[in-house]
């Protein structure tokens, strides 16, 4: 996110750049705001930057700004944290499911005695 305002209209403008952010996480956020709002989203042609516009049936006010200002930055890096941990891992887990399913012959076994 790089930046957010609050429009005289009442509609909150949010533009994401979409070389720190991918359209995975931009969608995982969004996702979680499409029932109290919509979201209109647009490109910006020559950049990477996407604008998010907020609009409800209301207004929306300073006091809800302030708190969806808060909430959108806590969900980007949240999801983008997320992102980065399933890239990092992906093969561990791949280690792991090829063990799991695997045919129990093809593995060393270890009992354990109390």
């Amino acid at each position: 996110m790089t930046d957010i305002e609050l429009n005289p209209q009442g509609e909150v403008v949010l533009d994401v750049d979409r070389s720190i952010y991918d359209e995975s996480v931009i969608d995982k956020v969004l996702y979680w705001w499409g029932g109290d709002y919509v979201i209109t989203r647009r490109n910006i042609p020559g950049t990477t930057i996407q604008t998010i516009v907020f609009s409800a049936p209301n207004p929306i006010t300073q006091e809800t700004f302030d708190k969806m200002r808060q909430k959108l930055s806590a969900d980007f890096v949240d999801y983008k944290n997320r992102a980065i941990i399933a890239s990092e891992t992906r093969d561990l887990r791949n280690i792991l499911y090829a063990k799991a399913f695997a045919n129990s012959d093809d593995f060393v076994e270890f009992e354990f005695n109390d």
